[in-house]
């Protein structure tokens, strides 16, 4: 008997450990996950960028989807209501711990309300959403400035001055001298 409880002894560890092998493997699969960057409050007309992390591998498409809460489908002949946006992101390299991605989401024409983001993963099953604040823009402010006044011009006469003498007296004789010698010398050569 005692060779039999060893068998069953080892038989026991071994399935253990098998166990334990297949329970290492199965936690090493995780679920894929997403999550969003808090958001904040937002005024009507600006960009803000909508941004979180993922343990999706970079190079995965997501779709962002910006839509007013209670938005629900309406009658084409009535006036739109709150406007949304949508687009396709890509995942890209992050940290040891996350990879990340990034929406610029343009607010022009946003109703001023509650709204929700959705983040879905294009070839998968994951998704993420949260919801922010459109705050009313600021109206409007023109800057009115009074006309410039130019001054007049000044007048003023600038003194006459006579021009100043100098010692070395006319400059033409001096010139007429130096031309003549210069054909005395020519002459006398010949």
């Amino acid at each position: 008997m005692e060779g039999s409880e060893a068998m069953n002894a080892g038989g026991i560890i071994g399935l253990a450990v098998v166990l334990l092998l297949a329970a290492g493997v199965c936690g090493v699969a995780a679920a894929q996950q997403m999550s969003i960057d808090e958001v904040g409050n937002v005024t009507a007309g600006e960009t803000v960028t909508i941004s979180g992390t993922t343990n999706i591998a970079p190079g995965n498409h997501l779709t962002v989807t910006v839509t007013p809460v209670g938005f629900a489908p309406t009658n084409k002949s009535a006036p739109s209501g709150a406007a949304g946006t949508s687009g396709t992101v890509v995942v890209q390299k992050g940290n040891a711990t996350a990879n990340t991605w990034s929406f610029e989401a343009n607010t022009t024409g946003f109703e001023p309300g509650e709204y929700t983001v959705t983040v879905d993963w294009v070839e998968g099953d994951a998704a993420a959403s949260t919801t922010f604040m459109v705050g009313e823009a600021a109206p409007a402010t023109t800057v009115t400035t009074a006309p410039a006044v130019t001054p007049a011009p000044a007048t003023t006469t600038a003194p006459t001055t006579s021009p100043t003498p100098t010692a070395a007296g006319p400059a033409l004789p001096v010139a007429a001298a130096l031309a003549a010698a210069a054909a005395g010398c020519l002459v006398r050569r010949r």
